[in-house]
């Protein structure tokens, strides 16, 4: 007997008012910082390891204090979109295809973050139009 769940994922167009769309910049910022971190972590590593690079965010949060504003599971993804992106580059290059390697992102070239556990509520508010 095989027992599961059914993951559901939502995605919203936002309209947020100045200072959320501020806040909301600001935590993109941050995400493309720890990006770039684990990036440079990544080519640091002889054998490249997911979950050191995620163990060590603690330890940059403690350096950098302006993580902390930062929901913690938000930074815990960005180790796994940096090894997404490196399986992704591995199984293109399996493919034959020419591939070069995981670069840093400029302020315009990093536009998403997830939150990725439950415990959120869709709230429903009147439309906009």
């Amino acid at each position: 007997m095989k027992i599961g769940y059914q993951v559901i994922s939502y995605k919203f167009r936002l309209y947020p008012t100045k200072e959320q769309k501020e806040k909301l910049l600001e935590v993109l910022g941050r995400c493309r910082f720890v990006y770039h971190q684990m990036l440079e972590g990544l080519n640091k590593q002889e054998k490249p390891n997911m979950f050191e690079l995620q163990n060590s965010i603690p330890e940059l949060k403690e350096k950098h204090s302006e993580l902390k504003n930062v929901y913690s599971k938000v930074l815990q993804h960005e180790p796994y979109r940096l090894f997404s992106n490196l399986r992704s580059l591995s199984g293109l290059k399996k493919n034959g295809k020419k591939v070069g390697r995981l670069r840093f992102k400029g302020k315009n070239w990093f536009k998403t973050f997830t939150y990725n556990q439950s415990g959120f509520k869709i709230i429903k508010e009147k439309e906009r139009f």
